[in-house]
C-alpha cells in the first residue's frame, strides 16, 4: 500500500529518527529533504498514482526550518495548492526545534494542525498520530 505519510527534513538524521519511529508504528512514510521537493511530491502523487489503491499522503511532519523553502513558505504554498483543489487536504504537523511563542505562532498562521518539537519520540508521534492514523 502507498505511504500515509510524508516527512520534510533538510536533516538525514532527523528523517531518520522519524523514519524508525514511524516504521516502529507499522506506518510506511516517504521523505523528502526541502520544501520545493515536498510541492513536487505532493503535485506528482496528486496526478501519477503508484497503484489502483492509490491514496493521498494523511499527514506531512514539516521541518520549520529549511534552505531555498522553509516550513512556513511550503505550509503556505499547500494550503494555496489545496485552495485550487491541485493537492487534496491532509494533515500538516509542525516537526520542529524552535519553540519561541514567536516562531511557533507564524508556522501556526501558515496553515498547521499541530506543532511538536524536537527530539521527538514514539510516544509523541503515537500520540500525535493517534486520531489520525491509528484508528
Amino acid at each position: 500500500s502507498c505511504p500515509k505519510v510524508l516527512i520534510v527534513d533538510d536533516n538525514p538524521f532527523n528523517v531518520m529518527a522519524l523514519e524508525s519511529i514511524l516504521n516502529g508504528l507499522d506506518i510506511q512514510c516517504d521523505s523528502v529533504y526541502n520544501g520545493y521537493a515536498c510541492i513536487q511530491k505532493l503535485l506528482d502523487r496528486h496526478v501519477k498514482t503508484c497503484c489502483s489503491n492509490c491514496k493521498p499522503y494523511s499527514v506531512i511532519f514539516m521541518d520549520r526550518e529549511m534552505p531555498e523553502m522553509d516550513g512556513i513558505e511550503t505550509v503556505t504554498e499547500i494550503k494555496r495548492l489545496q485552495g485550487e483543489n491541485l493537492v487534496p487536504d491532509m494533515k500538516i504537523i509542525g516537526c520542529t526545534a524552535h519553540k519561541a511563542k514567536e516562531e511557533v505562532d507564524a508556522f501556526f498562521a501558515a496553515g498547521l494542525d499541530e506543532c511538536i518539537f524536537k527530539p521527538v519520540s514514539k510516544g509523541m508521534i503515537k500520540d500525535i498520530l493517534k486520531e489520525i492514523l491509528l484508528k
